[in-house]
């Protein structure tokens, strides 16, 4: 039988389904490809059943910094009148209950769980086959601690007082909340046992920043892998599965449920808390050294190039390096350690207050004192914290330091599954490639200003070959890479 190669950035017109669904013993239901599939197929293209934004507007899940308040409950927020009107038929049902809604618990879970609840038990627009969807994901409630149990039932109870004061469709009267608890409570309960095990965060593609949650069924069946060969991208309430490696016929297509860039430990101690099963993906399986440098220190060593120190499960009086032997100070480690939580609690309001704890003391305490190894996940977050806090400064004198920053962070990250298209590396190269474009002036010398916007281009291109792979031609991020690209373009060509 010949087999089909499949490369398509729309998949609307698809006559052929990429994957199916296959029942593994361990796993459970898998998606696994139909054909044999390039790097940057989309296989799925999926609107939430359910999504509720938490900080951009209810409708296109649009990041911005002016939202209009609902008049009416003054939970949801749009950014235009036109997306308002566009949410009315949902948030007509819900806008008088939610106004009730007490402020500390107005949770993006809380109020999800009360849009899933509404439309599957008390609304009239899901047929049976999508709430079959909905309903056969797993909740694992009872893999869940007593403490969350717990909570999940204090909020039902919200969740039900809720649902007892939404807006019947015409003609329809709802349930009071002693019926709604007679028959739904148990309901409710594994809804949110479903929610925690199935949710997508929604990221703005562009920022990579969460802008709200979403439930979608289809998107679920994908599951977890270390080295994944698909990633998830969203475009407002839609949610795309890209393959960013070749897939044959027959082979699983995977996702990433937790960041990749830690350990094999922590990956696995993350999973099991939060998704409950143990990870057997090669990449957990397999021996390597990349966990010395994710969890590691510098060696004190001068002599020993490119040394690691391990903290040998934790025991700080044995953090040895893995390459020469020498030992360093349990105690030191501790202290530094120490030190670090302290600047962490501290509270800062101004700008300038919080640059100093960033870069005289948080900074200063990981690379000079503890040493954390350049290669390190701390390494890497705490870059990535200090560069979004600096270019989100009004102080332009702060913003032109977070280019240095960046560097740190694509230092810290690019050696990892290099071959990998992984949507943050993707836009961590546009960063940069924005910053050095900002850096551009008339008066560097030609050559200055030559090799200035080569650069420039080097990060921009190979942001659009993630980014396009990933998240596919027609998502902002891509646009917006290539819009920055044609500019330098342009700009190479003046005198």
């Amino acid at each position: 039988m010949s087999t089909v190669n499949t490369r398509f950035s729309d998949i609307t017109n698809l006559k052929m389904p990429l994957y199916g669904e296959v029942l593994d013993a361990r796993k459970g239901r898998c998606a696994v490809a139909s054909a044999a599939l390039r790097a940057g197929s989309c296989v799925l293209r999926t609107s939430a059943v359910c999504a509720v934004s938490s900080s951009s507007c209810g409708w296109c899940f649009t990041p911005q910094a002016a939202l209009q308040r609902c008049t009416g409950c003054r939970k949801a927020r749009y950014c235009s009148r036109t997306c308002q009107q566009r949410d009315w038929p949902q948030h007509r049902r819900e806008c008088q209950a939610w106004r009730s809604i007490p402020a500390n618990n107005t949770s993006p879970t809380v109020l999800l769980v009360s849009r899933i609840a509404d439309k599957l038990f008390l609304g009239s627009e899901i047929n049976q086959e999508e709430k079959n969807r909905v309903l056969k994901l797993r909740h694992h409630l009872d893999d869940h601690t007593e403490l969350q149990r717990q909570q999940f039932h204090e909020m039902t109870q919200l969740i039900l007082l809720l649902l007892s004061r939404y807006k019947g469709d015409k003609g329809k009267q709802i349930p009071s909340f002693d019926k709604l608890q007679n028959d739904l409570e148990p309901e409710i309960l594994k809804l949110f046992g479903l929610v925690n095990c199935n949710a997508f965060s929604i990221a703005n593609d562009v920022t990579n920043e969460a802008v709200g949650i979403g439930l979608f069924p289809e998107g679920a069946l994908f599951n977890h892998d270390c080295d994944p060969n698909c990633v998830v991208s969203f475009k407002g309430q839609e949610m795309k599965v890209h393959v960013i490696k070749d897939v044959e016929p027959g082979q699983e297509l995977t996702v990433s449920y937790v960041e990749l860039l830690q350990s094999t430990k922590k990956r696995r101690t993350e999973l099991k808390a939060s998704y409950f099963f143990e990870c057997h993906c090669t990449r957990c399986l397999t021996e390597t050294t990349d966990d010395w440098y994710l969890d590691g220190l510098e060696c004190t060593n001068k002599e020993c190039v490119n040394g690691v120190v391990v903290v040998a499960d934790g025991d700080v009086d044995n953090a040895i390096c893995k390459l020469c032997g020498t030992a360093r100070s349990g105690a030191e480690i501790s202290r530094y350690e120490h030190e670090m939580k302290m600047v962490e609690a501290l509270k800062v309001n101004s700008e300038e207050d919080k640059w100093k704890m960033y870069h005289q003391q948080m900074w200063e305490i990981a690379t000079t004192k503890l040493n954390l190894h350049p290669r390190s996940t701390r390494v890497a977050v705490m870059a990535r914290e200090i560069s979004n806090f600096l270019l989100n400064a009004t102080s332009v004198e702060l913003q032109r330091q977070a280019l240095r920053f960046c560097w740190v962070e694509l230092r810290a990250v690019e050696w990892l599954l290099p071959k990998t298209k992984l949507p943050s590396r993707g836009l961590l190269h546009f960063q940069i490639g924005k910053l050095l474009f900002k850096e551009v002036t008339t008066s560097m010398s030609s050559v200055a200003r030559a090799e200035q916007l080569q650069n420039t281009t080097k990060h921009l291109q190979e942001a659009l070959s993630v980014l396009d792979c990933a998240c596919g031609s027609d998502s902002d991020a891509v646009q917006a890479a290539q819009l920055m690209l044609d500019d330098v373009r342009r700009a190479v060509q003046l005198p």
